[in-house]
């Protein structure tokens, strides 16, 4: 019996061993050492990139030791360390990258803080890629060498703060009117601020995210076509809007103030919780 029972133990160590050796020939994700970005031809002559166009790189793939669809994200910088840098809004899984224009443009004017398009000049600019894998883990990501193009000029791209439009008689009833902008505060802030001086008798109005149609991307005090009396107290007033871009003839109804003087106001609309605010300054 004891024979027995040592015989069987030793089948089970056997297969214990045999399971683990073939578990360490399994192909397993491995956390990468190595990721080149190529350097492309003409790093010395001008690159330009113009509206419209696209700027190439290729890279490698990391070793990360089996089959895996890396996604490349291009990053720049001013200087080799990399101490200030942008990331190019623009992702791909595919080595031979074609970067549009816009995402590297806006990316290289941001790096440079660039706020005018007298600004924009001839610079150096250094690049490196990003490779990472869809899995949760940043231990997978990895940054590759560094490649230095001496003389870049992208045109003037960056990105503008959201408006809507004041549509009513301080402006003309013209759907296409966009000579009262409230703009947001801070891009994708969605409130959304400005001053104007409103003429007497001209507190008549909605707002429009779009223009070009009646019918759609109206912020109003209601949904109906008409316009709602309201009363500014000690100078101010609060209440809701109503917005609804999906659907037809939402958010209609103009703001009104039967007895307006005349004279500044400043103008607060918060899309986030759909609420407006007029202060007779």
């Amino acid at each position: 019996m004891k024979k027995i029972s040592f015989l069987a133990l030793l089948t089970v160590l056997l297969g214990l061993t045999f399971t683990s050796c073939k578990d360490d020939t399994e192909p397993r994700l491995q956390v990468p050492t190595e990721f080149v970005l190529n350097t492309p031809e003409f790093v010395h002559q001008l690159y330009t990139v113009e509206e419209g166009g696209s700027i190439n790189f290729s890279c490698s793939q990391a070793n990360y030791g089996l089959g895996t669809t890396p996604t490349y994200q291009l990053e720049v910088s001013d200087t080799e360390t990399f101490e200030k840098s942008e990331m190019v809004g623009y992702t791909t899984q595919i080595a031979a990258m074609t970067i549009p224009a816009e995402p590297f443009a806006k990316a290289v004017c941001a790096l440079y803080g660039w706020e005018d398009p007298e600004q924009v000049k001839t610079v150096p600019l250094y690049v490196r890629c990003v490779s990472s894998i869809a899995n949760g883990s940043d231990k997978y990501t990895i940054k590759s060498n560094k490649v230095k193009l001496d003389n870049v000029l992208v045109y003037f791209a960056v990105d503008l703060p959201d408006a809507i439009y004041i549509i009513g008689e301080p402006s003309s009833w013209d759907i296409n009117d966009n000579s009262m902008p409230v703009f947001e505060t801070e891009i994708g802030s969605r409130i959304y601020k400005a001053t104007y001086d409103i003429p007497e008798n001209k507190f008549n109005f909605r707002f429009y995210d779009e223009l070009g149609d009646w019918n759609f991307f109206s912020i109003g005090a209601q949904d109906d076509d008409n316009a709602v009396d309201i009363t500014l107290t000690d100078g101010e007033y609060a209440g809701q809007c109503f917005y609804d871009p999906a659907t037809e003839k939402a958010g209609k109804g103009a703001w009104h103030v039967a007895d307006w003087a005349g004279g500044e106001v400043e103008i607060t609309v918060n899309l986030n919780n759909n609420t407006v605010v007029f202060k007779a300054l």
